[in-house]
């Protein structure tokens, strides 16, 4: 083995988990419904939104190689203390939102498994709370790295098995209709590819496991990888909506589960666990990255990293027992984290620039450029879909 594949093992992880668990299962669902809705069109979207995926979370992580601090952590370093503690409350806020998607998300592979929801839900919960009490990145990372290529091997037998026309999908790439939902359906994929939470899980998993600035160069080609396979991941499943408009062109977010529901047993089987491996997997790295940014953006004692999680999540917990819209709730979130993105996005370039803070290697140049290019097309879409989002509710 070469001393550079022996570094670049020995570094592997937090950008890849935060990668594939990105690939959640409120993700999942919104490509399909980003399939139904607007087409094989969506495929391409999801291509393209691996260049900001990848520069925005690669500023997250050299922040955590470099500067050896959390993302939260930095935030109060750079701004002081009281304004992190403010900050530290939407991010709680959010934190308790992406919980709660990803409980919903649980509950449709429940569903599509024929087991109780709610006995369901709390078992999972009860299994989270266990590795969450750990409190230690590396015992964490044993348990979700298989669990990550699992998730990576299912959906692609699922593609399989939905056997998508591919000669009909590339005549079909171009075809669309510029309508709001087309527009909402944009700032819903946004919110699904760069969530809140992944900046803080990168740079504060990175700084957990010491990465350190000799290891930067293995660290950004493993979040290349990673930005390549999951939004591969993504565009495989807008196939499957593609797949399903094409086979039922009545099809809508309503009837999506309807329609999982009535497939073989088989590809229901592998649905179904697909979306508690995908949900079980983000709720980890989400609690482990939450609770990182609210503790130490508030400079809390670590003790109450559990508190806090619990405090989080259970709240999320009740409300995802009694919801039986998951769909519409799941999209909905979406579309909110592509609006509470944008501050953050502004925090971490002006952290990951600044000079004195990166002990010299910081963002600078067209590497910087190309950040501000990527954060505001985010920041734009994000907009602009939930202008679209709120019209289309009128």
């Amino acid at each position: 083995m070469s001393e550079d594949l022996k570094r670049f093992l020995s570094v592997f992880g937090p950008a890849w988990l935060v990668m594939i668990a990105d690939v959640d299962v409120a993700s999942i669902i919104e490509g399909i419904e980003a399939g139904v809705v607007s087409g094989a069109v969506m495929v391409l979207i999801m291509l393209v939104l691996i260049l900001p995926l990848f520069f925005i979370q690669d500023a997250a992580g050299r922040l955590g190689s470099v500067a050896n601090v959390g993302f939260g952590e930095a935030i109060r370093h750079k701004y002081g203390k009281k304004i992190s503690i403010i900050l530290s409350l939407p991010m709680a806020l959010s934190d308790f939102l992406e919980y709660l998607a990803e409980f919903a998300g649980i509950a449709i592979g429940l569903t599509l498994l024929g087991f109780s929801v709610w006995l369901g839900l709390i078992i999972f919960y009860l299994i989270h709370l266990t590795v969450v009490f750990t409190k230690k990145y590396r015992h964490a990372e044993i348990i979700l790295l298989p669990l990550s290529f699992l998730f990576v091997v299912t959906l692609f037998v699922e593609l399989f098995l939905f056997r998508p026309n591919f000669s009909l999908l590339s005549r079909s790439l171009l075809a669309f209709k510029i309508n709001l939902s087309f527009f909402y359906l944009i700032a819903a994929s946004i919110g699904a590819v760069i969530m809140p939470w992944m900046l803080f899980f990168h740079s504060g998993a990175d700084a957990r496991k010491k990465i350190g600035i000799k290891n930067m160069m293995y660290e950004s080609l493993e979040t290349l990888i990673g930005s390549i396979v999951s939004e591969v991941l993504m565009a495989v499943v807008v196939i499957y909506g593609w797949v399903i408009s094409f086979r039922d062109s009545n099809a809508s977010l309503a009837g999506i589960l309807s329609y999982m529901q009535s497939m073989n047993y088989l590809l229901k089987l592998l649905m179904g666990i697909g979306f508690i491996a995908s949900g079980l997997l983000a709720l980890v790295v989400i609690s482990m990255a939450s609770a990182w940014g609210v503790v130490e953006a508030a400079e809390l004692n670590s003790k109450h990293y559990a508190i806090i999680y619990v405090l989080e999540s259970f709240p999320a917990l009740l409300i995802a027992l009694f919801v039986r819209d998951y769909l519409q709730l799941i999209l909905g979130l979406m579309i909110i984290y592509s609006v509470l993105l944008i501050p953050l996005l502004i925090i971490l370039g002006k952290i990951a620039s600044d000079c004195s803070f990166m002990k010299g290697f910081a963002l600078k140049g067209k590497r910087l450029k190309v950040y501000w290019i990527m954060a505001g097309a985010i920041s734009i879409g994000g907009i602009v879909g939930f202008t679209s989002f709120i019209l289309s509710s009128l």
